[in-house]
């Protein structure tokens, strides 16, 4: 039997309850068919070999479902900034980044950005770029394309910017626990599942359950107000006795198999 394996999906004492659903979703299991003499293996069609194939077959007899990331255990003083879609590119929020060296995550919505690549490498030069699907559809409803919002978001990010990424978040948080994603994203090169544990918009901290901690996942969006909320994040984790740091470095990219 396999068990959705979470690294530290803190729930039960400071993160919103909004989550707590969410890592609800962690408690299903799944079982592993396996072929025996009275249920010979299928015949793989070719159909069934096409590239964004989901079929009934490889659901059933995936690999346990990959981490699902709220929160880092980690004794270091430390959180991580992480900023999603990419839609604004706010160059007073990217002058604050290089004037300071803040290690940023960037989660990007591959169509967002295309006109402005190098804003984002810049803008991660002390952190990374990883995937936040290619159009913001929401991955917990059945008609998303998951093959063109994970695996062409993983093919258009390497191309942009010379990486591939090996993290990514849903949009809206939602449907990483469907079988579907979990099969799609592992197989185009996805790790780990980052979600967050506190919430920065407006320039204030405002979604967080006991105050920030060692290992919290911050969230930020690209908007107009990025260098305002990139300062309130900082103040917070300094207010905190906390520091940023790299998300990279704590979930690195996993050696080539």
């Amino acid at each position: 039997m396999a068990v959705f394996r979470a690294r530290a999906v803190a729930v039960a004492a400071g993160v919103p309850a909004a989550f707590a659903v969410l890592a609800g979703l962690l408690t299903v299991c799944s079982t592993t068919a396996t072929a025996t003499a009275a249920e010979p293996a299928r015949v793989v069609s070719a159909a069934d070999q096409r590239p964004w194939s989901v079929t009934r077959d490889l659901v059933r007899t995936a690999r346990p479902p990959m981490a699902v990331t709220f929160h880092l255990p980690t004794a270091d003083r430390v959180v991580f900034i992480t900023i999603d879609d990419g839609v604004h590119k706010d160059t007073k929020g990217l002058r604050y980044v290089e004037a300071t060296k803040l290690p940023v995550t960037a989660f990007l919505t591959a169509w967002t950005i295309k006109d402005r690549a190098r804003y984002f490498s810049r803008i991660t030069r002390w952190g990374s770029i990883q995937n936040h699907s290619a159009t913001h559809t929401s991955m917990a409803l059945s008609t998303t394309d998951l093959e063109h919002e994970i695996c062409y978001s993983q093919r258009a990010l390497s191309k942009d910017f010379g990486t591939t990424p090996w993290l990514m978040r849903p949009p809206y948080g939602a449907g990483f626990a469907r079988m579907e994603t979990q099969v799609t994203a592992a197989r185009c090169g996805i790790d780990d599942f980052v979600m967050w544990d506190a919430v920065v918009e407006n320039g204030r901290l405002v979604d967080v359950g006991n105050g920030l901690r060692p290992g919290s996942v911050i969230l930020l969006h690209f908007t107009p107000n990025l260098e305002k909320d990139l300062k309130a994040a900082v103040r917070a984790a300094r207010a905190a006795g906390l520091k940023p740091a790299d998300l990279a470095d704590y979930l690195p990219a996993p050696s080539p198999r």
